[in-house]
């Protein structure tokens, strides 16, 4: 901790949100950021499932943060997604866990990362909602299921699309394997953001298509 702490003085960690120096080399955003960002933040509950209501069949959906209403969270989402700022995702989805506490888990049987194209995971590293499964893991012990959901199309960044064509975007985009594993189960899927749903929709249709199985929602972010 001292020699960290010694290292920080002289090359310092910045804050996945300001970019400010953190107090302490282990920390991932600076006390401001911290607590604006999480110790205030207050996961809504019920607009997921309103903007899904009519298109698919979701037990409960939950944001932790609201883009609109957090300074550098914008800058956090770049650094999870772009800068491979990997740590800074767990911590966030452990603190997400903690603050949602035990209740809301406690009938989920497995948390569904959606998946990227295996394409697109080599090319950036990692999967960002496989970063939130393991913060939740790590507070929760929540096993995790990479491997029955699949991305089989290698589709384009959703990002500049309007609502219609991340609709389009995504249709047959993703397939099961495995199926067995899941049947019966409560299914936690887990992303970073949450914009039109359009992504989230394809992969519980896919899901509930094939498989016997109940699902819900949770992301870091409602933009």
């Amino acid at each position: 901790m001292i020699i960290n702490n010694i290292i920080n003085l002289f090359l310092p960690k910045l804050c996945g949100a300001c970019s400010i120096p953190t107090l302490q080399a282990t920390d991932q955003l600076c006390l401001v950021c911290e607590t604006q960002l999480i110790w205030k933040s207050k996961p809504n509950k019920t607009k997921i499932s309103k903007a899904l209501r009519g298109r698919v069949e979701i037990e409960k959906g939950v944001f932790f943060i609201d883009f609109t209403k957090k300074e550098g969270i914008q800058k956090v989402l770049h650094s999870i997604k772009y800068q491979n700022q990997k740590k800074l995702a767990v911590f966030i989805a452990e603190q997400m866990a903690r603050k949602l506490g035990f209740y809301f888990f406690k009938n989920i049987d497995v948390l569904i990362p959606v998946p990227l194209h295996p394409e697109k995971q080599k090319i950036r590293g990692y999967n960002q909602a496989s970063l939130i499964a393991q913060g939740i893991n790590n507070v929760f012990s929540l096993p995790v299921n990479t491997t029955t959901l699949t991305r089989a199309q290698f589709t384009e960044s959703q990002t500049t699309k309007n609502r219609l064509d991340r609709w389009k975007n995504v249709q047959g985009a993703f397939e099961l394997k495995n199926i067995e594993v899941l049947n019966k189960k409560h299914v936690l899927l887990l992303d970073d953001v949450f914009t039109t749903g359009a992504t989230l929709e394809a992969c519980i249709k896919t899901l509930q298509k094939g498989i016997d199985c109940k699902c819900s929602i949770l992301t870091l972010v409602r933009v």
